[in-house]
């Protein structure tokens, strides 16, 4: 079966190479304010969500512990975001995003967007409607929940 004829449900090597373009995107988007995509997709997590312990940013990013770790020391290091101990468990650290962090997401936001956007606009007719075939349903039940 070649790529263009699955038509119905989730392929998963598809979406990756989608993802990979919306990193692309992002990544010539945050690249002129020093950050990778990693670094840009912990901060805009962080900025949406407020702050979080290291275990449900590596859930949430598919992120190794490791890695995480590694992306969130550069954040700090950028004062881009903080540590600080959780409340509910003083064993546990939680990062968040600062108002320096805060206020480079609000900057980027757009640009990675349009960069996002433009990626997915190189599509051809074929990967685009499958693409939306393939995210429409998931959509509609976001829309209801």
């Amino acid at each position: 079966m070649s790529r263009h004829t699955m038509t119905s449900g989730l392929d998963a090597l598809f979406l990756r190479r989608v993802a990979t373009r919306l990193d692309r995107g992002a990544a010539a988007a945050v690249r002129g304010r020093g950050l990778t995509v990693d670094q840009w997709r912990m901060l805009d997590l962080l900025a949406g969500s407020g702050p979080l312990p290291m275990a449900a940013l590596c859930e949430e990013l598919s992120l190794a512990g490791a890695t995480a770790t590694r992306v969130a020391d550069r954040l700090v290091a950028g004062a881009l975001a903080y540590r600080s101990i959780d409340d509910t468990d003083r064993r546990r650290v939680v990062l968040g995003a600062s108002e320096r962090g805060l206020e480079v997401r609000e900057q980027l936001s757009g640009e990675v967007e349009q960069a996002q956007t433009q990626q997915i606009d190189t599509l051809d007719e074929t990967d685009h409607g499958r693409l939306v075939r393939m995210l429409g349903p998931v959509a509609g039940r976001a829309d209801t929940a």
